[in-house]
């Protein structure tokens, strides 16, 4: 075969792989949560007794190790996971503003890509109400995932922006999709800026006006919930991701809201 056609083979095959790439690469499915009536409320077991309120306790299994702090901060080696479900990477696309104060509650939009090597199932409706039995005293697993807003400054140190849940059960099957390498989903939804001033990083608090950049995390666990009349319990074991973090959005942010 003449070089010249080894050559232009070699091209088509570089153009087509290249394609193909692409192709993956894909939003498959976004949700606005700032446009839906979320249904969270779980039904009680009747009771014959007359209740004084309910109850409620979680418990909170988490064993990953720590990836990097912020975005752009290199993953200490001791973090690193090979038990790892799967790897995502979290990019906060934009904020409804750059300037806060605290209280106010942000919009933003997120995006969740699988940068892993395998697919990855995640959980992918607002509503944790459709998911319970209809035995409402019956204990019932499913799969959670929180996506967290991060303030941070300059100097470190991070408090919650608030964030939103998503929730999913392998029986519902609306309710859970799957992320092929290179596939993405879009959330949109609202935060809410807290401080709390007794949090430090490094040698003493981090004040509001030192906080100029907000980011997205996101956090994969495996629920169950058993309710009684008066009573509420919730156990969730945390899914250990490889993950990473898009850009860091800037904001500033002062210490009290109007």
């Amino acid at each position: 075969m003449p070089s010249n056609t080894i050559v232009c083979v070699s091209l088509a095959v570089a153009v087509s792989a290249a394609l193909g790439a692409n192709c993956l690469a894909q939003e498959v499915a976004s949700v606005d949560l700032t446009k839906l009536t979320v249904r969270r409320d779980l039904r009680r077991p009747a009771s014959t007794q007359e209740r004084s309120g309910a109850r409620g306790a979680t418990i909170e299994d988490h064993h990953c190790p720590m990836g990097p702090t912020f975005p752009g901060v290199p993953v200490n080696p001791d973090s690193t996971n090979n038990n790892a479900v799967g790897a995502l990477r979290t990019t906060l696309v934009s904020s409804d503003r750059t300037h806060y104060q605290v209280g106010d509650e942000p919009m933003f939009e997120v995006t969740v890509e699988n940068v892993g090597s395998t697919p990855l199932r995640i959980p992918f409706s607002p509503h944790l109400a459709d998911l319970q039995p209809k035995d409402p005293a019956q204990k019932f697993a499913y799969s959670e995932l929180q996506l967290v807003l991060w303030i941070a400054g300059t100097e470190g140190g991070s408090n919650t922006g608030g964030g939103v849940t998503l929730y999913g059960a392998d029986n519902h099957a609306d309710s859970m999709l799957t992320l092929n390498l290179g596939e993405w989903v879009r959330i949109i939804g609202k935060g809410k800026f807290a401080f709390h001033p007794a949090h430090e990083a490094g040698d003493g608090p981090v004040h509001p006006d030192a906080i100029n950049r907000v980011y997205a995390q996101v956090i994969l666990y495996r629920s169950e919930t058993l309710l009684t009349a008066t009573a509420t319990a919730t156990v969730r074991q945390e899914l250990c991701l490889r993950e990473t973090y898009g850009r860091a959005f800037p904001i500033a942010l002062t210490g009290a809201a109007q």
